[in-house]
């Protein structure tokens, strides 16, 4: 049962790493496989406000989104021989990446929803700094690596956990573990 929180630290450790080092890094070079996220996604996203008319597409097609997919697909097979040694954490991980894909999509088809459930995305895409904000599904590992940027005038999430609502049991802990994000009010609601 360990393999199910160690896999959600893992996805979005990962989720992080990729979008910042791989499609922001690689793909900022044309021509390669990962370009479709900066040249593509990006583009259609600030030309209709966070909307992104490609996921409408055929989810496995060779366009931005169908790419996104295919990665999805392939990272998940290539878990398939350690399910047996680790079911929990593949099971999980599998969980993670429909979970992304599931967010990415809705946030962008729905960019109220995503403005209010995933504010730290629609920062990455709509703020000022789209060097910032790596994470999708929760803003975890924007907080650990300090790269969470909160746009002025932005809806903020409710606690760095990015839940929507704290459970009151978790707030001393918090507290005590993110100091330096209570005093700036970025945990606990009080943004």
């Amino acid at each position: 049962m360990l393999g199910i929180p160690l896999a959600l630290v893992t996805a979005n450790a990962t989720e992080w790493f990729m979008h910042k080092y791989v499609l922001h890094g690689l793909g900022k070079k044309q021509g390669t496989f990962w370009a479709f996220h900066f040249h593509e996604h990006h583009k259609e996203v600030r030309k209709h406000g966070y909307y992104d008319p490609n996921y409408e597409r055929f989810p496995l097609g060779l366009h931005a989104q169908g790419k996104e997919t295919w990665a999805l697909i392939a990272s998940s097979v290539a878990l398939v021989p350690l399910f047996p040694v680790a079911p929990f954490f593949v099971g999980t991980l599998w969980y993670c990446a429909g979970n992304y894909y599931r967010v990415h999509k809705h946030s962008h088809n729905n960019p109220e929803w995503g403005e209010k459930n995933v504010p730290w995305h629609y920062d990455h895409h709509m703020g000022n700094n789209p060097g910032a904000n790596w994470c999708v599904t929760k803003p975890w590992f924007d907080y650990i690596m300090g790269t969470r940027v909160f746009t002025k005038d932005g809806i903020r999430e409710n606690n760095v956990l990015g839940l929507q609502t704290l459970p009151k049991w978790l707030e001393p802990w918090l507290e005590k573990v993110f100091p330096s994000l209570d005093k700036l009010g970025q945990v606990a609601g009080r943004a």
